[in-house]
């Protein structure tokens, strides 16, 4: 845990980090402590990580004119990002199977391409 040092003029602390969060699985619980809702999202990404901004559309006109969109940023590692993708691609399947929930459709299935255009599932287009 922690260790006293004592020499002739100061006195140091050596902590040890790994020993501090050390916990069992049974000790583990889910703090949520806040939540938020959105219909949009823009995802960048960088050499070192990847960032979601998710957006609450349309906004709201305020006194000076301009929209403001309420928004909430995710930062994530790459490996987090690729976990997170594998997730909902298998939970978006397993969903629309059923047939009765919206998805996007691109225009051109060839090319990735951004857009916010959603439908809702029918027998005829269901995935």
């Amino acid at each position: 845990m922690a260790k006293n040092i004592k020499t002739a003029d100061t006195e140091s602390m050596t902590i040890d980090v790994g020993e501090m969060y050390k916990y069992k699985k049974e000790d583990l619980m889910t703090d949520i402590s806040s939540s938020a809702y959105s219909n949009l999202a823009y995802v960048q990404a960088t050499h070192r990580d990847l960032y979601i901004d998710f957006l609450e559309m349309p906004g709201i006109k305020r006194d000076d004119g301009k929209m403001h969109i309420k928004g909430t940023r995710i930062y994530m590692s790459h490996s987090a990002a690729q976990k997170l993708s594998k997730a909902l691609d298998g939970i978006l399947k397993m969903v629309h199977s059923d047939g009765g929930m919206e998805f996007y459709t691109p225009e051109d299935e060839t090319k990735p391409k951004i857009s916010t255009k959603v439908q809702q599932a029918t027998t005829r287009n269901k995935i």
